[in-house]
């Protein structure tokens, strides 16, 4: 029998109070029937006794959060995305600092961080910072440790390919990339957002969010961007009130904090 609203009413609030996250924030039919296939593989007859089990220690709760992670990513995945940053909007961006600040939010196992200081490297070596962070563990250790699958490579540019080396059926990122890059546990829909970003990074997380839970979320990116900054999303993904927010349409999934400040933006659009 499927659990009834009362009960995932109490499975949210419980959960909520032991972790600060909002499950609330999250399309339920979708984080549902994921939780359901959780309690399955975990043989759980019904939910009282999933929380219990995810309660049961800090060991259970990461397995849950890690299995609430959506992790789909690879190496300059959407070339021609990559070739816009590349040859546009990285270039803009170092006019305005030489020295960026980037975050990428929701990194998963750190393909997009990678991908960014393999440019970075070879094209604009500086003293650049990327930042990123995940709800995962698992994902963020693999990020840490630069590894990464065949398949995951299969994107790569000719001209990158040295920056991942084979190991066994793995790749593993050079150490000429890791002067750029920090991984750190972090949680989009509950942190305090850190200021002064050149370019935010979000791209394929967002697919289980509800709509307020979006708009919310692209508001604190705003205000976490410097005038002039950069949000890059994923290949999929439009922000429904991105005027309205704030940012102008640099080109299709990049979204730019205007220069002019966003008072000036919303009042000339």
């Amino acid at each position: 029998m499927l659990p009834k609203a009362a009960e995932w009413r109490e499975f949210y609030s419980h959960f909520k109070r032991r972790s600060g996250l909002d499950l609330d924030l999250y399309k339920a039919n979708q984080l549902q029937r994921r939780i359901l296939s959780m309690m399955e593989s975990k043989g759980c007859k019904d939910l009282a006794a999933f929380g219990a089990f995810v309660s049961a220690s800090p060991a259970n709760t990461e397995w849950f959060l890690d299995r609430l992670a959506i992790n789909v990513s690879e190496l300059f995945r959407n070339p021609e995305k990559w070739r816009e940053m590349e040859n546009e909007f990285l270039p803009m961006l170092l006019k305005q600092s030489p020295r960026l600040k980037i975050w990428s939010a929701g990194c998963s196992y750190g393909a997009e961080a990678h991908t960014l200081a393999a440019i970075l490297d070879k094209k604009f070596s500086g003293q650049h910072r990327i930042v990123g962070s995940d709800i995962d563990t698992a994902a963020l250790n693999q990020a840490k440790e630069g590894r990464f699958s065949a398949n995951d490579v299969r994107c790569v540019p000719a001209e990158y390919k040295s920056y991942f080396v084979p190991q066994g059926n793995d790749f593993v990122a050079d150490a000429r990339l890791k002067k750029y890059l920090a991984f750190q546990k972090g949680n989009l829909l509950g942190d305090r957002f850190e200021t002064g970003f050149d370019l935010i990074m979000c791209r394929n997380v967002v697919i289980y969010f509800t709509e307020e839970a979006k708009d919310e979320l692209y508001e604190k990116f705003f205000r976490s961007l410097k005038p002039g900054g950069i949000l890059f999303v994923g290949s999929t993904e439009r922000i429904s009130r991105s005027e309205e927010i704030g940012f102008k349409t640099a080109k299709p999934f990049y979204y730019q904090k205007p220069t002019t400040g966003d008072k000036e933006w919303r009042n000339a659009s």
